[in-house]
């Protein structure tokens, strides 16, 4: 064999051909650049998955606050807002009928103007209902039955004019069908709204445990691999994965920060949004049927009968001197001074006009009428009328308040969340192109 050709023949196979088979070691798993492939997939998926997660239940939170801000409370507070004006009306034109003959101006502006409240806020919840059916329903209710009672308010009206005793029954008939009727389905659509709203808080306020684990687990992921690299290569730093880091890390920081302060004021917003639905809003209901059966009281000269349904309605304004009840409630949901100082105004007020009332009722008792309806319905000396003002006033000023609360703190809420989505979006894209680069950095060196 000639020198050169046994020089071929014996000549080593080239590295990485072994009897005439190719074997690609940066394509095995179990070799570093396989591995490094392998982590590079499955971080870039695993970062954009728990971006997406992320974004997904920031979304979720974002539309439920502004849900809050922009429908439901709006509505619940056009509820309520309805609520107290019919019983507002009710307690007004009770009142106005002792004056005998044509009521005071004042008296009539105010029914009108309860009246025109409660058909405004009607027309207003009936455009925000959104098809819910019993909600629908309700409003329709109240929307058929108000003509009715405004009816029979106008017959009691003229026949007290004329001073004809059947306007006494005219009004009883109105009332009846207000208190009966008309304001329980006033409470439902309130009730209703209130437990919508609470769930809403609920969804908007939840915890999205699988964005954080995600969240979390790309971050582990990121550190594995990093001290995966310096172990094999002794190289402390790479650019691209150390920016995925920052990038992770930032976004779970951001979003835990900005998730938690915007529960804190959520939560805050739900407290003073459940101090009028639950606890002022029933308040108001409560001291205005009270004032409507002391009223009725004198126009159907029952009084013995019917102070048993003014001491229950007192009761569900200021049980105990105001330990319980309604204003009871609201101590409890009262967390700011100013929200304090208010509702302890109530208090007092509720206890004056109960003092009053019992006045009237003693005046009433001895056979002294005239001066017992002048004590229940003179506003220009100390009488029942000044104290349930008072009170009424006291309460309208907490419910003020404590709106102007919410919108302050529901605000803030909404504040926090700003932008929130697509930053966790674009951090986790720019984490996943992080890896990308710094994997393929290393992968280049074992060409």
């Amino acid at each position: 064999m000639p020198p050169s050709q046994q020089a071929v023949e014996t000549r080593p196979a080239p590295p990485g051909r072994v009897l005439g088979r190719t074997r690609h070691y940066e394509y095995e798993w179990d070799t570093t650049p396989g591995r490094l492939r392998v982590a590079r997939l499955v971080l870039v998926l695993g970062i954009l998955l728990a971006g997406g997660v992320a974004a997904y239940a920031t979304n979720a939170r974002v539309d439920a606050t502004r849900d809050i801000a922009d429908h439901l409370e709006p509505l619940n507070n056009n509820v309520t807002t309805l609520y107290q004006s019919l019983a507002d009306a009710d307690a007004t034109v009770a009142a106005g009928y002792l004056s005998g003959g044509v009521e005071p101006n004042e008296v009539r502006a105010r029914y009108d103007r309860d009246v025109v409240t409660a058909t405004a806020n009607l027309a207003q919840a009936s455009t925000q209902a959104s098809g819910e059916v019993v909600t629908t329903n309700r409003i329709a209710d109240i929307t058929t039955q108000l003509p009715v009672y405004t009816g029979l308010v106008e017959r009691a009206r003229a026949n007290n004019r004329q001073g004809l005793a059947v306007g006494a029954a005219y009004l009883r008939r109105a009332s009846d069908l207000m208190q009966n009727s008309i304001l329980p389905a006033a409470a439902e659509l309130q009730r209703r709204q209130a437990a919508r709203l609470a769930d809403t808080y609920q969804r908007a306020g939840s915890v999205p445990v699988v964005a954080l684990v995600a969240g979390g687990a790309s971050l582990v992921g990121l550190i594995w691999v990093q001290v995966f690299l310096f172990q094999r290569t002794h190289r402390v730093f790479n650019i691209g994965l150390l920016a995925a880091s920052g990038a992770v890390l930032a976004g779970l920081v951001w979003w835990t920060v900005a998730g938690m302060v915007s529960a804190s004021f959520l939560t805050s917003s739900h407290r003073h949004s459940q101090s009028v639905s639950d606890a002022l809003g029933p308040a108001q209901i409560a001291a205005l049927q009270a004032r409507a059966v002391e009223s009725l009281e004198l126009v159907n000269r029952e009084g013995a009968t019917s102070e048993p349904d003014f001491d229950a309605r007192m009761q569900l304004l200021a049980q105990s001197d105001g330990a319980g009840g309604a204003l009871g409630a609201a101590r409890q949901f009262a967390t700011d001074h100013q929200g304090q100082v208010l509702v302890q105004a109530a208090v007092d007020d509720a206890r004056d006009y109960a003092t009053a009332h019992r006045e009237v009722r003693r005046l009433d008792d001895v056979g002294d009428y005239t001066k017992a309806v002048d004590a229940a319905v003179d506003t220009q000396k100390a009488s029942a009328a000044t104290a349930f003002d008072r009170l009424n006033s006291a309460l309208n000023a907490a419910v003020k308040h404590e709106l102007e609360v919410f919108r302050s703190d529901i605000g803030r809420a909404q504040g926090w969340l700003t932008g929130l989505p697509t930053g966790i979006g674009g951090l986790a894209i720019g984490a996943a192109v992080g890896v990308a680069l710094g994997v393929r950095q290393r992968l280049e060196e074992y060409r």
